[in-house]
């Protein structure tokens, strides 16, 4: 099959490619709206697209590569004849990470948790895309035939021809899609609520995803194996360790948060009955393939025990919001009438003490340079109350009492004085900053393009053999 769209001279481009290259600014757009939308810098996600696809591609390919060894005379052959063989999907996970890894080292984002949030969603978007490719090629099928003639069409099976003949297949890559597509909308909800809780959106994406490709990938009859197993594929196995992580991770913040509990104990219990039962089914269905309905049936339920327990996990680990208490009119009213009383006394507080400075006569050196100090900080017309000894006097002054600042006033305007100094001394830090981080992602983007065109030139100069 795989249609060949353009024929350019010698080189032929076919759909499959073109799909994918199309999922390649699907991807990007939806991460960089998403980053940029919730204080992202652009030019982080910017720089981040070369090096992404660059390690994405070289990942996929070399996850694909070790699992299909004997279709290669070398790893220089998978990476120059892409004729030969196809892409691993997994692949492109720790390539994405290991480009937003390069990313934080060269401190152009300020947090990779934060960072990986907004990639999950459009890392499954780009995903589901690519799946769809296989709409042109023979990848991703079912390792069961679908007999019945009404269900021998999408989103059912597809034709494969085998040995002359024509097999419908289960349409696993069409599944697969609608399972990303779904995923992508999931974690992007979920992204705008969990947001501030940096790394939630990202381990959400791994805990959904790999609970739906471990059934998924169990109906694929061209899945990647390690050269040393060939019972659990890959990617299941990636699913596994996943689930597993996650688990220990969920718990441990989640008696961080709420103290060991025993139903802690249930819990884990429950999640190694779940793990156990989804691997035994996954044995089952591939030891009695005619009764492979049932044991499908029964490692999704247990698959989504799995999911349910991780995420059961995860939400006990989450921060409490605190209980908003509703105040009735009376407490109001209450409230305010004990405001009025404070407020009263204190002016008559006030009173007593003006009236016996002007008893006193002259204040002392001591306090004259207090309300000298407090005079610096508050209202320069107070400066007219220095008598010609240089002492103050508020009854030789005649000034009102509602000229001079109260302590409450001079603490105020001395906070306010410090917030912003703060604010122009942390202006400073963020253009001076921001000024290295462009210079630094100018040199990271004119890096990442010559490592991509050299790449390209080496791999057009090799002839195939």
């Amino acid at each position: 099959m795989n249609p060949i769209a353009i024929i350019v001279d010698k080189a032929q481009i076919h759909w499959d490619a073109i799909i994918i290259v199309m999922a390649v600014p699907a991807w990007f757009f939806s991460f960089h709206s998403l980053y940029c939308a919730n204080k992202g810098r652009r030019l982080a996600s910017w720089i981040y697209l070369p090096f992404a696809v660059l390690m994405g591609a070289i990942s996929s390919r070399l996850l694909y590569w070790y699992s299909h060894v004997e279709q290669y005379k070398g790893f220089s052959q998978a990476l120059e004849d892409f004729n030969i063989g196809c892409f691993s999907m997994l692949g492109i996970l720790p390539g994405l990470f290991l480009a937003a890894v390069l990313i934080r080292c060269l401190q152009l984002n300020k947090s990779l948790p934060a960072f990986l949030d907004a990639l999950a969603p459009a890392t499954a978007l780009g995903m589901g895309l690519m799946y769809l490719s296989c709409l042109f090629n023979y990848n991703c099928r079912g390792k069961f035939t679908v007999d019945t003639p009404s269900m021998q069409h999408l989103p059912f099976a597809t034709a494969v021809p085998e040995a002359g003949e024509v097999s419908f297949r289960f349409a696993t890559f069409f599944w697969s899609a609608v399972f990303m597509f779904i995923l992508s909308y999931i974690c992007t909800e979920f992204y705008y609520i969990k947001k501030k809780e940096r790394g939630s959106t990202a381990c959400f994406f791994l805990l959904l995803f790999s609970v739906g490709q471990f059934i998924l990938d169990s109906t694929r009859y061209d899945a990647e194996y390690f050269p040393f197993n060939g019972f659990v594929s890959i990617l299941q196995i990636f699913d596994g360790v996943c689930i597993l992580v996650l688990t220990i991770a969920f718990s441990v913040r989640a008696i961080k948060r709420r103290g060991f509990k025993w139903y802690f104990i249930l819990i884990w219990l429950a999640q190694a009955g779940a793990m156990t039962a989804t691997g035994m089914m996954e044995y089952m269905v591939q030891r009695y393939s005619d009764q492979h309905l049932q044991y499908y049936a029964l490692m999704g339920l247990s698959c989504v025990a799995m999911f349910a327990l991780g995420f059961a996990l995860y939400l006990m680990g989450c921060r409490r919001r605190k209980a908003v208490r509703r105040i009735t009119s009376e407490e109001v009213q209450a409230e305010t009438v004990a405001a009025d009383k404070k407020v009263s006394k204190k002016k008559e507080v006030k009173e007593a003490v003006y009236e016996e400075e002007d008893t006193t006569g002259d204040m002392t050196e001591d306090e004259a340079e207090e309300e000298m100090e407090l005079l610096d900080l508050g209202d320069t017309r107070n400066l007219t109350l220095v008598d010609a000894d240089g002492y103050l006097n508020r009854s030789v002054s005649g000034v009102e009492e509602k000229e001079y600042l109260s302590s409450a006033d001079l603490d105020t305007e001395m906070r306010s004085r410090k917030r912003s100094k703060k604010h122009r001394h942390g202006q400073d830090e963020y253009e001076e900053e921001e000024a290295v981080d462009e210079r630094s992602a100018i040199m990271a983007f004119i890096g990442a393009v010559l490592a991509a065109v050299g790449l390209g030139a080496f791999f057009a100069s090799r002839k195939k053999d």
